[in-house]
């Protein structure tokens, strides 16, 4: 009697449901070789970073140095600040008004003004300065000395101060005589430097006021005065005439 072969069956030991050896090897080369090129990338990253933008400048050459006891030249009007002001802007007959002219240095080395009276000149006129219906009224340059001489040497950020009287009285161009006073109004008035173009002040706005005359007789008083008799102080052509002497 031939008995059947004894079935030998697979090892007892792989639990079921648990994948091959062999695929199981795969697995693990696939995940080593991910983390190995993860590593790779971040050495990469590392060792090569991006690099900077350059940074390109152009050479400058330095300022020359400014000499503050160099030769002084005359001031050129950039140089120059002038200013005008005056003591009041109502202005009444017999009141005289007192300007004060300042010239500044602005620059950084010392230069020449050339500021006579005849030349540092403040003008008034009746009007806006510069408008076509403005009238020249006054200067101080008209009544001064020509030959007068004032040569200022300023230096960085000096200032020369000088005053200038108008006598609420018109004026021409050499001082001619006979000017008449100045109508009520409004008036302006500001500074130039003779040679010196551009140089001039801010303009000053003044107002000439004329009183209303005072002690004027009555029509009710002047006629009582030709009713008189003759022989009253009021009619008498001598006391007239003396009063107007006197006036």
């Amino acid at each position: 009697m031939v008995s059947a072969p004894e079935q030998v069956g697979r090892p007892s030991g792989r639990e079921a449901g648990r994948p091959p050896v062999g695929r199981r090897r795969r697995v693990g080369r696939a995940i080593a070789v991910l983390v190995v090129l993860a590593l790779g990338g971040i050495g990469v990253a590392v060792t090569w970073p991006e690099a900077d933008t350059p940074i390109v400048s152009d050479k400058i050459d330095p300022p020359e140095p400014v000499d503050p006891n160099a030769a002084a030249a005359p001031c050129a009007s950039e140089d120059l600040d002038v200013g005008l002001a005056a003591d009041r802007l109502t202005i009444t007959p017999g009141v005289p008004v007192r300007f004060t002219v300042s010239v500044r240095n602005t620059s950084q080395v010392q230069c020449l003004v050339d500021g006579p009276r005849h030349s540092l000149a403040v003008t008034v006129y009746q009007g806006e300065v510069g408008e076509p219906t403005a009238e020249r009224a006054w200067s101080s340059a008209d009544c001064a000395d020509p030959d007068e001489e004032r040569l200022l040497l300023l230096g960085p950020g000096d200032v020369d101060v000088t005053n200038v009287r108008w006598s609420d009285s018109r004026s021409a161009p050499g001082c001619e005589p006979g000017q008449p006073k100045p109508a009520a109004g409004e008036y302006t008035a500001h500074v130039t430097l003779a040679g010196v173009d551009g140089v001039s002040s801010d303009v000053v706005r003044m107002t000439y006021t004329v009183p209303e005359p005072t002690g004027s007789p009555s029509p009710s008083s002047s006629g009582s005065a030709a009713a008189s008799p003759s022989g009253s102080a009021s009619a008498d052509p001598s006391a007239s005439d003396g009063a107007s002497d006197e006036s």
